[in-house]
């Protein structure tokens, strides 16, 4: 939560990104990008895995910096300066997320009962079943009693009398 260039900041538009500069490289690619190449010369950080922990001065020159663009201008810059910047998405805007569309396809209501998530586990050469609603109630009763007990219908019949199934 102390990193500086690993890091939440709020954008323009009052969205959220990710910044994750902590590699010199990325770093270097970010001030050059921004035309502020002195950050990188009084701060260049070690070559991997540099936050920039508790560095106060540069975290807030960085607070202000993100506030001059959007959200989706800094994602545009990140694609093109080599610099990884991702979107902070929130329980609204994450459907619309394209690489969440793509990774994770919704489950609708109709298909399962409720909108969720399609499990994110990947097996390779291996596609998972497409789940489906759960049953209801009593759905399979009689063709489980009849399939793994070898009731027939009478002794069904006759614990549904009883009260036994329903």
């Amino acid at each position: 939560r102390d990193g500086v260039r690993y890091q939440f900041y709020v954008t323009k538009d009052d969205r959220h990104v990710l910044f994750m500069a902590s590699e010199q490289e990325f770093w270097k690619n970010f001030c050059d990008g921004i035309g502020r190449p002195e950050l990188f010369e009084r701060w260049p950080g070690s070559k991997y895995g540099d936050h920039a922990k508790g560095n106060r001065e540069l975290h807030v020159i960085l607070r202000d910096v993100f506030r001059e663009r959007t959200a989706e201008e800094w994602l545009a810059f990140g694609n093109e300066h080599n610099t990884p910047i991702g979107p902070v998405n929130t329980p609204k805007t994450i459907a619309d997320d394209p690489q969440f569309k793509v990774r994770f396809p919704w489950l609708t209501v109709e298909e399962v009962g409720a909108e969720q998530l399609f499990t994110p586990i990947k097996f390779i050469d291996e596609e998972l079943p497409h789940p489906t609603k759960a049953p209801e109630v009593g759905q399979h009763t009689d063709e489980v009693l009849s399939s793994v007990l070898g009731l027939d219908a009478d002794a069904i019949a006759k614990l549904r009398e009883a009260g036994a199934v329903s």
